[in-house]
């Protein structure tokens, strides 16, 4: 107990905020409680160790101008909210985004890149083995029609095409078999996954995203062989029990619903039909300043059913701060994707690029700079970019 002990005290606070990184990403897939926890004591490391005084070197770096929009604009948009209670609920999740500057200011190496996502890959594997249980019979559903740990399809998906992309990546950098054999086991089980998910956003997303994953498995074979992985790969969908019974009864919805639709009117089905032209509405009735943190509920109210949020990343900017707001989303992913896309042939700048294709892809089905699961992730990731190379003149 004494050696344990003193082993304990011998680990250097950097060591221990990393530790605790990798644990949130491990626990991403769990749900958003066991992430946050986790990430929690990573912060109280950093503020202890008296890391977070390197915030006054980082905020004076570009890549991180890009966040401040998302910093000030939602408290802002209080001021002039038409709810304030939802308003100040999303104001006060602009504290998920200082979780960037502990990412960015921990040391990283290549070994640490990869053991974040070996944990990572963990956790999703997990997921996938229970859902692999559950759907056969051999173990009760944490959450109804939600298999794995319970956590919506929309998130899960995420994560589950981001693994696939990063495994991939791995594969084609694999020196032996057996390495190569592990990660085929762990694209096929996340696939396995997205499959028996009922996302349809996680589908089209991982069809959009499916090149790179092809180009990886086959990079040392041609172009047509290439393609026909791709194929095979958004095929591989399609063959899916789950995917085609989902489509076939939303077809069915969709004709049922279709008078709703065509009349505005709000379908519980399809809410989309009805969010999309009120929140397109609000943000040319108010283009400079939108109208304020929180205030979609407002508008949709008088047309017959209050919505919390536009389900769209750059309509939810766009309604409640106006063309401020939508080149504010721009400029944050085009941000992460130019110095992302730079590096794409290191680990951790495919892994950046990965997450951000993905989640501004995602974004535009569900507000994801919104929900708590996605914002942590994003302000995860987005850190990291402080490890990478500055950008090189074009």
């Amino acid at each position: 107990m004494q050696n344990l002990k003193h082993e304990l005290l011998k680990i250097k606070s950097d060591d221990l905020i990393f530790y605790f990184i990798v644990l949130t990403f491990f626990l991403l897939p769990t749900g958003t409680a066991p992430p946050l926890i986790s990430i929690g004591f990573a912060a109280i490391f950093w503020i202890v160790s008296k890391k977070f005084f390197t915030i006054k070197s980082m905020i004076r770096k570009s890549w991180f101008f890009p966040v401040i929009p998302f910093l000030v604009l939602p408290w802002i948009g209080l001021l002039y909210s038409q709810n304030t209670d939802l308003g100040m609920d999303y104001a006060m999740k602009t504290k998920y985004w200082l979780v960037l500057f502990i990412t960015a200011g921990i040391a990283l190496d290549g070994k640490r890149v990869h053991l974040i996502l070996k944990w990572f890959w963990a956790g999703l594997f997990m997921g996938a083995v229970l859902a692999l249980f559950q759907l056969v019979g051999l173990a009760p559903t944490i959450r109804e029609q939600f298999l794995g740990f319970g956590i919506v399809y929309t998130l899960i998906s995420i994560y589950l095409v981001i693994g696939i992309l990063t495994a991939s990546f791995y594969f084609k950098t694999a020196k032996n078999r057996k390495e190569k054999i592990i990660l085929l086991i762990l694209i096929i089980s996340f696939l396995f996954h997205l499959i028996v998910l009922k996302g349809r956003s996680g589908y089209l997303i991982f069809g959009i995203m499916s090149p790179f994953v092809a180009n990886n498995l086959m990079h040392s074979f041609s172009l047509k062989f290439k393609i026909a992985l791709c194929l095979l790969l958004v095929f591989s969908l399609a063959a899916s029990p789950v995917v085609r019974t989902l489509f076939k009864t939303n077809l069915v919805k969709l004709s049922d619903q279709r008078e709703k639709i065509q009349q505005g009117v709000y379908s519980e089905h399809f809410p989309r039909f009805f969010i999309i032209p009120i929140a397109i509405e609000t943000i040319m009735a108010h283009p400079f300043i939108g109208i304020g943190t929180g205030s979609f509920t407002e508008p949709t109210r008088a047309k017959g059913q209050a919505v919390s949020h536009p389900h769209n990343n750059f309509l939810h900017m766009g309604t409640s701060y106006g063309i401020i707001g939508i080149a504010a989303c721009c400029w944050l992913f085009w941000e992460m994707f130019k110095r992302s896309w730079q590096s794409r042939n290191t680990a951790l700048g495919f892994f950046i690029f990965s997450s951000c294709s993905v989640l501004f892809l995602s974004g535009m089905f569900d507000t994801q700079i919104l929900n708590t699961g996605t914002l942590l992730f994003l302000s995860l990731t987005y850190g990291l970019l402080n490890h990478l190379p500055p950008l090189q003149p074009q």
